[in-house]
């Protein structure tokens, strides 16, 4: 949409600039009252321009996305969301189990956990060249002695291991007050349905 200032000179640009009909006239240097049109035109384009404010939309724009942050600050919150990372990924190796462990309460081979963690029957978190398996998903029960549906867990939990590990193995709310390792025993379809809630928000 054309602003006052643009239908100026457009309407000062017809007015002084003579129709050639002639192609090799196009390109001479304007006559000196057509110049002194386009430079009042331009004067006026120029002052409007001046007048638009930007810093409203600035102002926008850092309500949606918070405020600017320097490129040393963002590097430290890098670092410091890295180190939280590696530390939960620490808590959740210590509370787990290596293969060998898990293969003597499974009674069971080493290679048979090894096809249960591919198949997502086992969850398994790796440290270094070996696998160790958190400690949460595993009963006391010798008829069940691994929570079910865990390939299902695995899949619709929106995070990784350490993610779902740490969010299993802590109290919740929507429990009770129950872990969710816990609630697993009790209603798994309950479980999946506040998933799916934190997959939806």
């Amino acid at each position: 949409m054309s602003t006052p200032a643009t239908t100026e000179v457009r309407i000062q640009l017809c007015d002084h600039i003579p129709a050639s009909e002639n192609p090799a006239d196009r390109g001479r240097d304007l006559p000196e009252p057509v110049a002194e049109a386009v430079s009042s035109a331009l004067r006026h384009l120029a002052d409007a321009l001046s007048g638009i404010d930007t810093h409203p939309r600035d102002a926008e724009v850092q309500d949606s996305w918070g405020p600017v942050i320097d490129v040393e600050e963002a590097q430290t919150l890098e670092r410091e969301n890295l180190h939280l990372q590696a530390r939960q990924r620490r808590e959740q190796l210590t509370a787990s189990f290596s293969r060998a462990e898990v293969a003597e309460m499974l009674d069971v081979s080493t290679q048979t956990i090894s096809d249960m963690r591919v198949q997502n029957r086992l969850i398994g978190l790796r440290d270094g060249r070996e696998w160790r398996f958190p400690a949460w998903q595993f009963t006391p029960d010798d008829a069940e002695p691994v929570l079910p549906d865990l390939a299902r867990l695995v899949r619709e939990f929106p995070g990784g291991v350490v993610s779902l590990s740490r969010w299993m193995t802590r109290p919740n709310v929507d429990f009770d007050g129950r872990t969710p390792q816990q609630e697993m025993l009790r209603d798994r379809e309950h479980v999946f349905a506040v998933i799916n809630a934190l997959t939806a928000a």
